[in-house]
C-alpha cells in the first residue's frame, strides 16, 4: 500500500510541476492586476502569422487570423504602444515587390566635325556639357538607348542592334548586350544599388577611304550606386580615336 502511494506521488509531482509551469507562463502573459487593452490590427501587406511571431517579443497575447488578414492583440498600454509602432514599421510593401527601371544611353565622343541635328535627346544636354568640360572631344552623338526593367534582387539583360555607324556609303549595325546581376534599394529609399553591371558593344570602325572597316569589341563592368532620377556617366572605353560613354539613369516603380 505504501509503495502504491509512493508511486502515485512520484507521478503526481511532475504533473503538478507542469501545471504550475503553465500557470506561471499564463501569468507572465496576462499579468493579473495590470490594466490591459485590446486592439484589432487589420494588416495591408504583412502575413498575420509572421507578424504574430515577431510580436511575441512583447508582453502580449497575439492571435493572428489569416482569412481576415488581421491580428487581435491584448497587452498593457506601454506594450500596446510599442506594438502599434512595430506594426506600422513592418506592415509595408515588400521591397521584393518593387521593380527597377533603367535606361542606358550610349554616347560617342569624337573629333569629327558636325553631328546629326537633333540626334541628342534634350534630357542629355547637361550630361553632354559635363563631358565637353571633362574631355577633349569636340562632338558627341547618340549611338543607342537601351531600356531594362527588373525586380529587386533579380538579374536582367537586354540587347540592341543600335542605330548603326556610317562607313562610306553604307550604314553598319552596332550590336550591344546590356545586363545586371541584381539590383536593390538602399536604406535611404533614394539610392539604387546595381551589382555587376555589364555592357558589351560591337562597333564598326572605318579603316580605309573605300569603306573598309573593322569591328571593335568594347565593354565595361561596374558595381553602381545611383540616386533615383540622376543621370550618371558610368564609364568610358576607347573606340579607335573616339570613345564610348555609358550614361545610366534608374527609377523605382511599383
Amino acid at each position: 500500500m505504501k509503495r502504491l502511494l509512493f508511486t502515485l506521488l512520484l507521478i503526481a509531482l511532475p504533473l503538478a510541476a507542469q501545471e504550475a509551469k503553465k500557470e506561471d507562463e499564463k501569468n507572465v502573459v496576462l499579468q493579473p492586476g495590470v490594466p490591459r487593452v485590446q486592439k484589432l490590427f487589420l494588416l495591408k501587406y504583412a502575413d498575420p502569422n509572421h507578424m504574430a511571431n515577431l510580436l511575441s517579443v512583447f508582453n502580449a497575447s497575439v492571435r493572428p487570423d489569416s482569412d481576415m488578414h488581421a491580428l487581435a492583440v491584448e497587452a498593457t498600454k506601454p506594450s500596446m504602444a510599442a506594438i502599434e509602432e512595430a506594426v506600422q514599421r513592418l506592415d509595408v510593401p515588400s521591397a521584393a515587390s518593387k521593380n527597377i527601371e533603367m535606361t542606358a544611353y550610349l554616347l560617342i565622343g569624337s573629333e569629327a566635325a558636325g553631328t546629326e541635328p537633333g540626334a541628342m535627346p534634350k534630357e542629355l544636354d547637361s550630361v553632354v556639357t559635363q563631358l565637353k568640360n571633362a574631355f577633349a572631344f569636340r562632338n558627341y552623338r547618340l549611338l543607342d538607348i537601351l531600356a531594362l526593367r527588373t525586380r529587386v534582387g533579380q538579374s536582367a539583360s537586354t540587347s540592341s542592334s543600335g542605330r548603326g555607324v556610317q562607313i562610306g556609303s553604307n550604314t553598319q549595325p552596332v550590336t550591344t548586350d546590356f545586363g545586371i546581376r541584381s539590383a536593390g534599394i538602399g536604406g535611404d529609399e533614394t539610392t539604387i544599388r546595381i551589382d555587376r553591371l555589364s555592357l558589351n558593344s560591337h562597333i564598326p570602325v572605318q579603316t580605309g577611304s573605300s569603306g573598309q572597316f573593322s569591328v571593335n569589341n568594347v565593354g565595361l563592368q561596374a558595381d553602381v550606386d545611383i540616386k533615383q532620377g540622376q543621370k550618371v556617366v558610368i564609364g568610358r572605353v576607347s573606340v579607335g580615336e573616339s570613345a564610348l560613354f555609358l550614361v545610366l539613369t534608374a527609377q523605382v516603380v511599383n
